[in-house]
């Protein structure tokens, strides 16, 4: 019996088994990836929804302090003087 030939055989086999785990660990790896980059676009779209409504309403509070300021400044324009 030659052990040469079944230890390159056996040789050849562990490598192709290796080279097979090394493939389907990097079509593993892109399949995670790309359901992280799902999951990371669907997470955007919902933190947009509420970036418009958090800036609708700071909107809105620089309006009214944007009013309080106007007001301020004619009470000061006026002076302590002056009737009200």
């Amino acid at each position: 019996m030659d052990w040469d030939g079944i230890g390159t055989f056996a040789l050849f086999l562990s490598s192709g088994a290796v080279g097979l785990a090394v493939i389907g660990l990097k079509a593993y790896k892109a399949r995670l990836a790309a359901k992280l980059e799902w999951a990371r676009l669907e997470r955007s779209n919902e933190t947009d929804d509420i970036s418009s409504e958090q800036l609708q309403n700071m909107e809105e509070q620089i309006q009214r302090l944007s009013d309080r300021v106007d007001f301020t400044e004619r009470l000061l324009e006026k002076g302590p003087d002056s009737p009200s």
